[in-house]
This record gives structure tokens, sequence and C-alpha cells, in this order.
């Protein structure tokens, strides 16, 4: 009955949490490529809620930005990115010139799209530097990828085109690190596969969902089922066997359709892959509570196909570029692992010495089972 009235008490504070999100509360993208004469096109993507409120394009303060509002503040939108955005090439100051913005859906979530058209004096080093939403959202983060020309390529004579290869450069801005370099002639192959090892560890730890269904599916993995009741698992042996055919049977779903959707074999719409995820964390949880499939491999699977077109939407939104396409995807793909297996070294000793408690099965399995159930249904709904 106690367990029950915590129950109700959390599935209350969910549902009328005013959000509850799956991914990073507060994040953004800033893409530049490179053109020619020392210039760089691209876009800056904000949510609306929070550019709307640190801009003061939200003018009746009701929290929701409107595309009226939009057009109409857009000398204020511009004011303000011009002022939080700087770019520059060694010490000399970039011209940022921006166009009328749009709305754009980015992995489920709306981002206001703002085109940036960038003019630098001469070429170098290009910097950039950020101080955008911090002070709305300490935990704002802004993923820039820069495709740089290769400034040791050479130009064919009498044409303005450059013969030279590009390199696609990634970087994480955040409240503690706000300024990056970058420079063509000194990224190599090695620093592009670091930050997208990077860059899949990130997006493990900010994805919630991926983490919940993670923890749904392992919270199970020291218990047996018998006589319709989940009882302690005696073997650690067989704790440990199930625990690498899970994670391995997730593994091995996400990184097929990871791969496939990033070289763009399959592809699906990515609000329809949200959805999907939501309701996969959702029959996890469920399933917990109320075992319909006790081996859970076949079913971890299926929904580890989901997560990875979920995976692959986020990869996309780096803008890797097909000359480093497959080093992109492998790198992105290895920092998935890294993050997910970091995840599964924390918990997996946890829920050992767990289950040799009573409580966990009878009440503490079900009770996190339960509040994941909840958040998943609130997702569901968010995503329909």
């Amino acid at each position: 009955m106690k367990a029950l009235v915590v129950i109700l008490f959390l599935s209350l504070l969910v549902m009328n949490a005013s959000v509850v999100n799956a991914h990073e509360l507060s994040s953004g993208y800033l893409t530049l490529n490179a053109g020619e004469e020392n210039t760089y096109s691209g876009e800056l993507l904000l949510k609306p809620d929070d550019i709307g409120q640190v801009a003061g394009l939200d003018t009746n303060g009701n929290g929701a930005l409107t595309w009226g509002e939009i057009h109409q503040n857009q000398p204020l939108l511009e004011r303000y990115i011009t002022k939080v955005l700087s770019i520059r090439v060694d010490d000399s100051p970039c011209e940022i010139n921006l166009s009328m913005p749009n709305i754009r859906s980015v992995s489920g979530d709306s981002y206001l799209v703002s085109p940036i058209q960038v003019m630098c004096e001469s070429g170098g080093t290009l910097g950039i530097h950020y101080d955008g939403i911090f002070e709305h959202s300490p935990t704002h983060k802004l993923l820039v990828n820069v495709n740089l020309a290769d400034q040791s390529g050479s130009r064919s004579q009498g044409s303005s085109k450059s013969t030279s290869d590009n390199t696609s450069v990634t970087s994480v801005l955040d409240t503690d690190s706000r300024s990056v370099t970058f420079d063509a002639s000194t990224t190599s192959l090695t620093a592009l596969f670091i930050s997208l090892v990077y860059e899949g560890v990130w997006h493990i730890f900010i994805g919630i969902d991926h983490i919940l269904f993670l923890v749904a599916t392992l919270l199970t993995v020291n218990l047996v089922r018998e006589q319709k009741q989940w009882q302690k698992e005696p073997s650690t042996s067989r704790i440990l066997k199930h625990t690498v055919i899970l994670v391995s049977a997730f593994t091995l779903a996400h990184s097929i359709t990871l791969t496939a959707t990033a070289l763009n074999f399959i592809a699906l719409d990515s609000r329809l892959v949200e959805l999907g995820i939501a309701i996969s964390v959702l029959l996890t949880a469920l399933n917990n509570i109320y075992p319909l499939i006790v081996r859970l491999g076949i079913i971890t699977f299926a929904f580890g196909l989901l997560h990875g077109m979920g995976f692959a939407s986020v990869f996309a939104d780096l803008n890797a570029q097909s000359n480093n396409l497959v080093l992109s995807v492998a790198a992105f793909n290895i920092g998935v692992e890294v993050g997910q297996l970091a995840i599964v070294a924390v918990l997996l000793p946890l829920l050992l010495w767990l289950r040799h408690f009573a409580f966990y099965a009878k009440t503490l399995m079900p009770l996190l089972s339960s509040v994941i159930a909840i958040i998943a249904i609130n997702w569901t709904i968010q995503r329909w």
C-alpha cells in the first residue's frame, strides 16, 4: 500500500511537470561551411523558448514563441546573436550577417534556424566565441560543426574554385568552455575521430530516454521469474551472462541502424523514431511489472534498432561530411558504446548488491519501473 501511495505521488509529480524532456534541456547547433574568398555560410539553431526569453522575442511573456513574434522582432534576434556570437580569423574579427529565420524540427524538437553568412578579411586559424543562453540555462550547450577548406590546397589558374579537400571538425561549447579554434592545416583525422567519440559519449549521457531504456532493461537482470514472482537470482555468473546478452543485443542492433541510417541506406521520419523510442521505454518498464516476456534478448534487439535510428538523427545533426563519413560513423558509434558501457559499469555492481534484499524484487524494482513507465507515458504524449 505504501508503495502504491509513493507511485501515485510520483505519477502526479511527473505528469504535472511543465517539461519532461528526453534529451538535453537546452542545446543548440552551429554549422559553418567554408566558401570562396574567406567566407563561410551556415546556420545557428536554437530552441525557440530559449532564444525567445533571452533575446526578448516573447513579447507577450507567455513562454510560447510564435512566428509572428519572430518576424516582428527579427532585429532583436539579430542584435542578440551578433552580441553573443563572435567569429574571427587569427586576430581579425569577421563580419556576421543574418537572414530571415525559419523553424525546423531536429530529432523531434523544434529549433529556430538563423541562416548565417560570415565574411573574413583573410585566411588562417578560425576562432569562435559564444556567450548565448548561458544566463538563462547554465546547462546549455552549443554543438559546433565547421567544414574547413584546406588552406594548403591550390586553385586552378583562371578559376575561382578551390581544388582542395575539406575537413569537417566538431566541438562543443558550454558555460565553462565558450571558445574554440579550428585550423584546417593542423586538424587531423585523429582529432576528428576523438571529437566524434566524445560526441557519442556526450549524447548517451544527455539522452535520458536511452539511459532509462537501458536501466529498465537491466532492472530484472539480477532476478529470476519463479511461480509468477520475481525471486533473487543466486548465480552471479548467470547475471553476468544475462547482462552480456542484453547489452550485446542492444549494442548490435543500434550499431546496425545507426550505421545504415547515417550512410543513407535506410530512412525514417525522426518524429516516428522518437515516438517509437518512448514507447520502447514504456513497454520495457511495464514488462518488469507485468512480465509477458522473460527472455528479453530478442525484444531488446528489436528496440535497439529504433534507438540506433535515434542516435543516427543526432549524428546527422553534426553534418558529418561525406569525405570522412565512414570514419565519423565509426567514431560516433564507438562513443555511444563507451558511454553505454560506463552506465552498465556503474549500474551492474549496484544490482548485484541489491538482489540480496527482499524489498528489491517486491518493492524497489516495481517502483523504479513504474516511475520510468510514467515518464515514458509523458514522452509518448509529447511526441504523438
